[in-house]
């Protein structure tokens, strides 16, 4: 009888240990993480991250012009070797938040392809948009997200 309760302690812990998550960038301020990233964010305390995250390459500058455009175009390159990616996870928010509340749009990418075209309805003049991109390998381990924060302006 004590043995199984012991078992059972040892299993309910061990269960626990995956259920431990550390919030995203911008998850600080009382929302919880975005649930496309919640899925096998398990780590301990003081444990690295075994998936790099990904470099973001466009939109990284503070504006965007989006006059006589009908996309704004997002492209990244996968850090570490590119042959582990499963895909990506790509998440617009609006604003300088990433709360699941602020969030415009929401999409697994195919490994293949490191970009992704949103439509400019998603956008108006002169507001702020965040985006971010997970890294999944095929663990799946996920990264941790990597971010840039833009404004839209149409001249």
């Amino acid at each position: 009888m004590i043995r199984t309760i012991r078992y059972f302690l040892s299993v309910c812990c061990v269960v626990a240990l995956f259920f431990v998550s550390q919030a995203p960038c911008g998850a600080e301020q009382g929302e919880g993480p975005a649930p496309a990233v919640i899925r096998n964010t398990a780590k301990l305390p003081g444990q690295i991250a075994l998936v790099p995250q990904p470099t973001l390459l466009e939109p990284t500058l503070p504006t965007v012009d989006i006059s006589g455009k009908q996309f704004v175009e997002f492209r990244w390159e996968p850090k570490g070797s590119p042959y582990r990616v499963w895909y990506y996870v790509f998440h617009l928010y609006k604003g300088y938040e990433m709360a699941p509340v602020r969030q415009l749009y929401a999409r697994e990418v195919s490994a293949l392809t490191a970009a992704i075209a949103i439509s400019i309805d998603y956008f108006k003049d002169g507001e702020s948009y965040t985006w971010s991109v997970v890294q999944v390998d095929a663990g799946p381990l996920f990264s941790e997200p990597a971010c840039d924060t833009f404004r839209v302006v149409k001249k």
